[in-house]
């Protein structure tokens, strides 16, 4: 386990693991809060740069397809640069292309300063995971993970919320600036409280593994992202998802035969990081799932505004937090397994619930719900994660964060659009009138309560087969000091504890 810097003056008496993770929480929590913020206030840039739909996404797009690119290369650039240097030199990144954006002259300026934003956005979340993991022992990993997965669970639900607020109060240009002030912060903080990590000497780069990585991860993750728009069987987005298809088959073909990946996929042969991999997308596909199911439903058939969906969504990030903390605390004693079950029990009956609900059902009600469904979440995510990361040596944890972080890209991005291609298949084989869509307002409301009922029952039957995985899920760091052991052995592992 690596050293951590001592805390002197005004942090003197705190442990310093405890700020060095604080530290790395805030830059995780940024990066993720802005893939979801720009968003709700699309329409205003749009309105005064006067520039049309097609070529405005790509302020939204262009920030995807850069963490995309960035993600694959932080184990790498990790291993060769330092860890601490790296993230320091990607949230300077990070916090520029922030302040750009939020001066931004014209569309085609925004674009490139988002580009700028993501490539040093990409890398903060999976380096500030290995950066902690150096510090900690994986009996405390546990306890250490509900403060890592905060920004997975509360970013994407306060992105529309706060952004919403911003656009329509203040300025769309103060979604970008608010970052400034907190990024110069935060790269005081990191110089100050992080330590360096030893780099290691004699990588080398997979140039062959990256060329394929750039075909593959943007290609699926834009095809996923916009295929709801361009239409699922569009030539554009066929391409895209056959190309992304076809570089990701050859992505890992080629991983598997080098001794340097780029990623690390042969963690996948250790059958309980690859169960892990499998439970999170459940998760990720019901997390991402309800954020962006939940908000439509508020709006589109029960009239509710922008800031008004937020505060209803807003307890089940307070309920996820509380119950990420308490799963921490007994995740050594319990193990992952009872955790996991007893999340994805709650998460497949309040599921279940929403998908029976009707426009008679009292707004308290789906309040309430998904404040329950915070709960399931915070029980069962983190140890899932917590059990993946015990599987891998400390020295692959930096390829293992980023494979996990890749992966919870596209598996966010795919739950949105099997949700979306849900609801337009529901709403067309319901009868509903030609051109009627979600969001165009056209749509009896009958029909698109029906449409959400049949995706919330589809996040249901998900549920159900995580729930079936997650039998199966055991922590083996736990298990090996369950076995019989030395007494000093024993006494250890009980202060650890």
């Amino acid at each position: 386990m690596a050293e951590t810097r001592p805390p002197s003056g005004f942090w003197s008496g705190i442990d310093p693991r405890w700020l060095a993770l604080s530290v790395t929480t805030i830059g995780s929590f940024m990066s993720i809060l802005d893939s979801t913020i720009v968003n709700v206030a699309l329409p205003n840039i749009l309105r005064d740069f006067g520039a049309e739909l097609e070529t405005g996404q790509l302020v939204l797009t262009v920030y995807l397809l850069a963490l995309a690119v960035v993600i694959p290369l932080s184990g790498y650039l990790a291993g060769r640069v330092g860890i601490k240097r790296l993230y320091i030199v990607t949230l300077l990144f990070f916090t520029a292309g922030s302040a750009l954006c939020g001066l931004a002259w014209n569309l085609p300026s925004l674009i490139l300063f988002r580009a700028i934003q993501g490539l040093g956005g990409g890398m903060l979340q999976p380096l500030g995971m290995a950066m902690v993991f150096t510090m900690i022992t994986p009996l405390e990993r546990g306890r250490f993970m509900g403060m890592l997965g905060l920004p997975m669970l509360l970013a994407p639900l306060l992105g529309p919320t706060l952004g919403g607020y911003l656009a329509q109060y203040v300025s769309w240009r103060m979604i970008f600036l608010i970052n400034l002030p907190i990024g110069v912060g935060n790269l005081f903080l990191a110089w100050t409280l992080l330590k360096e990590q030893p780099r290691r000497e004699g990588l080398r780069f997979d140039g062959l593994g990256f060329l394929l990585a750039l075909c593959a991860f943007p290609s699926l993750l834009l095809a996923l992202s916009e295929g709801g728009q361009l239409g699922w069987t569009s030539p554009g987005t066929l391409a895209l998802l056959a190309a992304g298809v076809a570089a990701l088959v050859a992505f890992v073909l080629v991983e598997l035969r080098r001794r340097q990946p780029l990623l690390q996929v042969r963690l996948f042969e250790r059958p309980m990081f690859a169960l892990a991999m499998s439970i999170n997308f459940v998760t990720q596909f019901s997390l991402f799932g309800i954020q962006f199911l939940l908000p439509l439903l508020l709006q589109q058939a029960r009239g509710l505004g922008a800031a008004a969906t937020g505060l209803m969504l807003f307890p089940s990030g307070i309920t996820s937090f509380i119950a990420m903390n308490v799963s921490g605390r007994i995740y050594n004693r319990v193990g992952p397994k009872r955790l996991a079950l007893s999340g994805l029990a709650v998460l497949f009956v309040t599921t279940g619930l929403l998908g029976r609900t009707t426009e008679h059902t009292s707004l308290f009600a789906i309040a309430f719900l998904a404040s329950l469904r915070g709960i399931a979440m915070g029980l069962c995510m983190m140890p899932v994660q917590t059990a993946a990361y015990n599987t891998v040596p400390q020295e692959e944890m930096a390829h293992a964060t980023a494979l996990s972080n890749v992966l919870f890209r596209i598996f966010g991005s795919a739950g949105t659009a099997i949700l979306t291609a849900t609801l337009v298949v529901s709403l067309h084989l319901q009868g509903a009138p030609a051109g009627a869509t979600v969001t165009s307002g056209t749509a009896p409301i009958h029909l698109l309560e029906n449409a959400f009922d049949h995706a919330f029952l589809l996040m249901a039957a998900v549920t159900l087969v995580g729930m079936a995985l997650a039998w199966f899920l055991r922590d083996p760091v736990l298990e090996g000091l369950r076995a019989p052991a030395p007494m000093q052995t024993e006494r250890t592992a009980l202060a650890a504890e």
